[in-house]
């Protein structure tokens, strides 16, 4: 969701990437002495050429003023995606939030913060905000990332439903396919889940951790004789068994939540 525009000039191009930040700072010294109401739009173009750099560090302060400068969401959004693509998992919640309180609404801000609060580990936050966001967007990363959220919190039969849309929405997305055959082998539907990964595994794109999944999915519905002989090639016989026995595990967890942390924890 960056914005990218072309770079005000402010430097000879030949020493452009040297004096970058120069010139970044220059316009924010230049916005804070002014005695106008700051360019909210300047400032975001500055940022974002900043940032096109490479200079995220650089661009926060100015994604920042920006930010500042306007009552208008949009600001708060851009910098919540800033702070995302720098890592800032805790600034990038409370600058969605903000936008949020201004447009409670905002689609943009509602998967921003959804898919930050899944970073952060409150899964429970991020179906809020998903949910409400994914319809409106009606992307195939909306729904990915409400799906992600519902596996975590258990909700295994609506994390079924998610990426089933998101699968419809980008059907040539192998990994959103796996995890649509996971979240059906945790709700138990064994004839979804194992027509959609077989059909994963054997495409033309498929990886060496499709076909590692593949072994999850049988291990997850109990198929132990069928998880042994989809063992991939790429894993020794001893790593073969333990993975199958860890999804064996997994299938015998009673609670939900407790079940889909630990699928998380042989997915990784």
């Amino acid at each position: 969701m960056s914005i990218r525009f072309r770079l005000a000039s402010c430097a000879v191009p030949t020493f452009l990437g040297f004096l970058l930040a120069g010139c970044a700072s220059q316009a924010l010294l230049d916005a804070a002495a002014s005695t106008e109401k700051p360019d909210q739009d300047g400032l975001t173009r500055v940022a974002s050429d900043v940032e096109a750099q490479g200079q995220i560090v650089a661009a926060l302060p100015i994604y920042e003023q920006a930010a500042a400068a306007s009552n208008d969401p949009k600001a708060q959004v851009r910098l919540g995606d800033a702070y995302t693509r720098a890592g800032k998992t805790d600034q990038a919640i409370k600058a969605y939030r903000a936008a949020l309180a201004v447009a409670p609404d905002n689609p943009d801000a509602l998967l921003g913060l959804g898919s930050a609060l899944v970073k952060a580990g409150d899964a429970d936050g991020a179906v809020v905000a998903l949910a409400k966001a994914a319809p409106i967007v009606n992307t195939m990363t909306a729904y990915n990332r409400l799906g992600v959220a519902q596996t975590q919190t258990g909700q295994f039969a609506q994390a079924h439903q998610s990426f089933d849309t998101a699968s419809a929405l980008a059907p040539d997305d192998l990994d959103i396919r796996i995890n649509l055959a996971l979240a059906a082998a945790l709700e138990g539907q064994e004839t979804k889940a194992i027509d959609v990964a077989r059909t994963v595994v054997t495409s033309p794109g498929a990886e060496a951790r499709h076909r590692r999944n593949l072994m999850i999915v049988y291990g997850l519905l109990g198929l132990v004789d069928e998880g042994r002989a989809a063992a991939p090639k790429e894993l020794s016989a001893n790593e073969a068994k333990k993975l199958l026995a860890r999804a064996m595990a997994i299938r015998a967890i009673s609670d939900a939540k407790a079940r889909a942390k630990a699928l998380g924890t042989i997915m990784s």
